[in-house]
């Protein structure tokens, strides 16, 4: 169902800034005038949610530019709001999606990255080491395993790195732009030119083309790629190349993003390329996501594992500090075995006022310092229990004090 088209006509602040062009119809989000960047199918521009004081994206896809009558622009509409449902700490936000039939446009809101995307990045970023690499396609392919794995599973349809968002500050990767492959004039094709089923083998096929784009700096794009043969040859470490082939065979054997996050590429070994501190070269592989092995308290499962039982007699045990959010109170402490860190969180509820009870919650997980960083585990976390953006933020920042202040600012990188 469409909304009815936003107020529109130049608005100035008063103050000097950005002039108003249009607010929603909610009233709640005012668009700025100029835009601040255009893709193949919509332009973008830098928006402003009054009522909590954060900016936002507000992208314009027009019915005019993109050649679409009206109802292929209601279809486009309904794609895109899939946005709308999806919560994962890999996937951009979607605050807002309506259809104006007064100015023949889509209007998407969605949360700002002030990196860029990927592509924009990487190319920012020339020495870019391998583990990076890796941190980033496992964020990517956490998003991928989000989408694919929803009843009945959402498909992105036009994946590449243009369409993956970075927060450059804490290495946080996004995928955005869901629902406008409806807008292509044709699926994605193989370098021989025959057409691919578009179902989720083409989202694993596109994100062999990310990570070879991301390894070669060679722009890649789902229906212009015939020469990602002669690129994967030359791209110089074997295990690389052989996870990437992986993504880009045949559809009917193509690994599921689930198996990929499994994939030996993402286990630590021992590289002078990637780090000469034999140290950090040992460190531990963390499970897939984040390996949440039980809670305690208020009648939840007790945990299934036991840190002091995995670290043998013997191994150092690290003190860490404590910090207080809004909901929970967030204490870390870990043990070192082998260079492998065996984290346990205890999150504690912050009691009111007449409240006795407190709810205690004891999380275990292993830090994996290659793929791993305190924002993506902080935002697994919220996802998992719910936590309030503040908390989320109150985690991480316990997370990454305990990294620098006990092993060094390496790990944290």
């Amino acid at each position: 169902m469409a909304d009815s088209g936003p107020s529109s006509g130049a608005h100035n602040t008063g103050d000097g800034d950005d002039e108003i062009a249009e607010v929603d119809p909610e009233g709640s989000y005012c668009r700025y005038k100029e835009p601040v960047g255009k893709g193949r199918f919509k332009t973008v521009f830098k928006a402003f949610n009054s009522q909590i004081g954060i900016d936002v994206a507000w992208s314009k896809v027009s019915a005019e530019s993109n050649h679409l009558s009206q109802e292929q622009l209601h279809s486009v509409a309904k794609d895109m709001m899939t946005g709308l449902e999806l919560d994962h700490p890999n996937i951009i936000k979607c605050f807002r999606c309506w259809e104006d039939e007064e100015h023949a446009c889509i209007n998407l809101i969605t949360e700002l990255f002030t990196s860029g995307n990927l592509r924009q990045y990487r190319n920012m970023h020339k020495h870019l080491d391998l583990k990076a690499v890796k941190r980033m396609a496992k964020q990517i392919l956490r998003g991928l395993q989000y989408l694919h794995g929803m009843t009945p599973s959402v498909t992105h349809g036009d994946l590449r790195c243009d369409k993956i968002y970075v927060n450059g500050h804490s290495g946080e990767i996004k995928i955005g732009d869901l629902g406008l492959a409806t807008l292509l004039p044709y699926r994605w094709e193989d370098h021989e030119g025959h057409k691919a089923a578009f179902d989720t083998s083409v989202d694993v096929f596109a994100f062999g083309l990310c990570m070879l784009e991301l390894i070669t700096l060679k722009q890649l794009d789902p229906q212009h790629c015939s020469n990602w043969p002669e690129l994967l040859a030359e791209v110089p470490d074997e295990e690389a190349r052989v996870f990437i082939a992986k993504c880009l065979g045949p559809p009917e054997q193509r690994p599921t993003a689930e198996q990929l996050l499994a994939d030996p590429f993402f286990a630590v070994r021992k590289e002078k390329q990637l780090t000469d501190n034999p140290e950090h070269s040992a460190s531990a592989k963390s499970l897939p996501g984040l390996p949440l092995e039980g809670e305690r308290g208020g009648g939840e499962r007790r945990p299934t594992g036991d840190v002091e039982a995995e670290v043998g007699a013997g191994e150092a045990a690290i003190a860490v500090g404590r910090l207080k959010g809004e909901d929970y109170e967030f204490v870390f402490s870990a043990k070192t075995a082998e260079g492998k860190l065996h984290f346990q969180l205890t999150m504690l509820g912050v009691t009111k006022p007449g409240e006795e009870n407190q709810l205690k919650r004891d999380i275990e997980f292993v830090f994996d310092p290659e793929t791993d960083t305190a924002d993506s585990l902080a935002g697994e976390l919220s996802q998992q229990f719910n936590l309030s953006p503040t908390d989320t933020e109150i985690c991480a920042a316990a997370l990454k004090e305990y990294l620098a202040k006990e092993l060094g600012s390496e790990l944290n990188d």
